[in-house]
């Protein structure tokens, strides 16, 4: 057997392992497996194997087997060109977000909306959760601002004194002087910026205290952090929104020849990457997407400017948009 790639031979010999029967369903073979979780689907294409995770029972409430592989079109079928419609092609999935009619929508896209998410991946960032490349990345990094940088170094020290507090040690009353301090500093920028602040969990601020059962009384025994990460990622994106020109120009600047995962090729402006798993890509006119997996190439029309957020099959974790 040829396998598209190794990956595909390795889940091969898993499902063939925990198989406990087989069924044809459309142009794939359906693999039942022992495994309380998972069945497989194998494909095949110009003598390539393929094979793909599924969802276990999820074909027993679904008379639609790309549904459950998470598209709803493959690649091969006619399919209209509009936003949430999702192409399979082979291991790859490719998510229309959203179909442009001229360059003004594009850029009031950017300033109104892709900002917006750019913020929520930044917070992701700062948390030390995921890890995204992109030009707003690029754009934050190049800014020397005394107040983004001053709020990076007080949200250290804040962070820092807040582990002495929740170790609870001896004698915390100028421990707490000292966080009083540093959450003042922050206070004062996130009102400059009229930026409200959120908060973390809640911390006990002295190792002597004890909870009243009197409601009355809790709010004053028990404060919650200033969530910094927050309070960061709300003022970057303000800094950005201030030099919105300026960033739009930074970001339409990249735009140019992509080659993602040395498989699809195109001409545009790649929004995103979260790497070996999703890729979103903005391009500002129409052309075919030239795709090349495993040897096995094809070309997908895009009619009219778009965005497209580009998915490995493997990689079931995804952004919410």
């Amino acid at each position: 057997m040829d396998f598209l790639d190794e990956i595909h031979n390795v889940r091969y010999r898993l499902a063939m392992a925990l198989k406990v029967s087989s069924f044809k369903i459309g142009d794939f073979t359906y693999i039942e497996t022992s495994d309380p979780n998972k069945d497989f689907v194998i494909g095949e294409e110009e003598g390539k194997v393929f094979v793909l995770p599924i969802n276990k029972d999820c074909i027993k409430f679904s008379q639609d087997i790309k549904h459950c592989l998470g598209f709803d079109y493959y690649y091969k079928e006619q399919f209209p060109w509009k936003e949430e419609v999702k192409i399979g092609v082979l291991d790859r999935i490719i998510r229309i977000l959203k179909v442009f009619n001229d360059y003004d929508e594009i850029k009031n896209y950017i300033i109104n909306q892709e900002i917006i998410q750019y913020e929520g991946k930044d917070y992701a960032m700062l948390e030390g959760d995921l890890y995204f490349s992109n030009p707003y990345e690029e754009f934050l990094d190049k800014l020397k601002d005394d107040d983004l940088e001053n709020i990076k170094k007080l949200s250290k020290a804040y962070q820092e004194v807040k582990n002495f507090l929740d170790i609870q040690v001896e004698n915390p009353t100028s421990i707490e002087d000292i966080y009083k301090e540093i959450e003042s500093e922050l206070i004062k920028i996130a009102r400059k910026y009229n930026v409200e602040l959120d908060y973390g969990r809640s911390i006990k601020l002295y190792s002597d205290e004890r909870i009243s059962e009197d409601e009355e009384h809790v709010e004053e025994e028990i404060r919650e952090p200033i969530n910094v990460n927050s309070l960061l990622a709300k003022i970057r994106a303000k800094k950005v929104i201030e030099r919105k020109d300026e960033f739009l120009n930074f970001l339409l600047s990249k735009e140019g020849e992509f080659n993602i995962w040395g498989e699809i090729k195109g001409k545009g402006i790649i929004l995103d990457e979260m790497k070996d798993k999703n890729v979103t890509v903005l391009l500002t006119s129409s052309q075919e997407l030239e795709i090349n997996i495993g040897g096995i190439k094809r070309k997908i029309l895009v009619p009219k400017p778009s965005i497209l957020f580009i998915k490995k099959g493997s990689a079931y974790f995804e952004i919410a948009r």
